[in-house]
């Protein structure tokens, strides 16, 4: 007997063979986008708007120091990125970061479940009246279906186990590993976080979170290291 872990498991390996196998130039333009922000002492933001991109990408061992949750939309400015991060982008919070993004001069980056975006079914709920992926610069499809979940719970009509969380995070490190890439093609340094658990790396992590703070450059030329 086939468990549920097992058909979750498939299936959502399925959904990143499909990523990696669809989606690459979008990630390779999304990865220059925040390479270009980053480089150029911009900065890099992830709207709250999935349940776990703007922690998973933001103020961890191995992380880009460049890369902050948006908070408040009105810090968006001219160069910078803005990854709008969602399962289906027709809520308020999520079109309104596109919308300011890119009114401020900033690259939308959209990663979302287009399948469930574009269901008809799906009510926009900002005045707007377009979805995220109809505003981005750049779209990653994460795949997926209508309601996230991929396995049917039996008798209920609910889609349950979800991909989303997965693929997303995925295609998170997938931009950054392309941008981390293009800095050190240009000879530059990303500022980085490393794990404080080793010796020496608190005061480290702190000096180099100081000159990004001061600065606002989140990375060295390869000779200043």
């Amino acid at each position: 007997m086939t468990g549920l872990a097992d058909r979750w498991a498939t299936t959502t390996l399925g959904r990143l063979d499909a990523l990696m196998a669809t989606q690459r130039s979008a990630v390779d333009r999304a990865g220059a986008a925040v390479a270009a922000a980053i480089g150029g002492g911009h900065r890099v933001w992830i709207t709250q708007t999935s349940h776990t991109l703007h922690t998973e990408g933001t103020r961890r061992a191995g992380g880009l120091m460049a890369v902050h949750a948006l908070e408040d939309t009105a810090a968006i400015e001219a160069g910078d990125v803005v990854i709008v991060g969602t399962t289906a982008g027709v809520f308020f919070d999520p079109i309104k970061a596109a919308i300011v993004g890119r009114a401020a001069g900033a690259a939308v980056v959209a990663l979302i479940q287009l399948e469930h975006e574009r269901d008809p079914s799906l009510r926009v709920q900002h005045p707007d009246g377009r979805r995220v992926h109809e505003l981005a610069d750049i779209v990653i499809d994460l795949g997926g279906r209508l309601g996230d979940g991929e396995i049917d719970l039996a008798e209920t009509g609910i889609a349950i186990l979800p991909s989303s969380g997965v693929t997303g995070v995925f295609a998170l490190w997938l931009v950054f590993a392309d941008a981390v890439d293009r800095l050190l093609a240009e000879g530059k340094v990303p500022l980085v976080y490393q794990s404080n658990l080793q010796d020496g790396a608190p005061e480290a992590n702190a000096a180099r979170l100081d000159a990004y703070t001061r600065t606002r450059m989140g990375s060295v030329a390869s000779d200043d290291r």
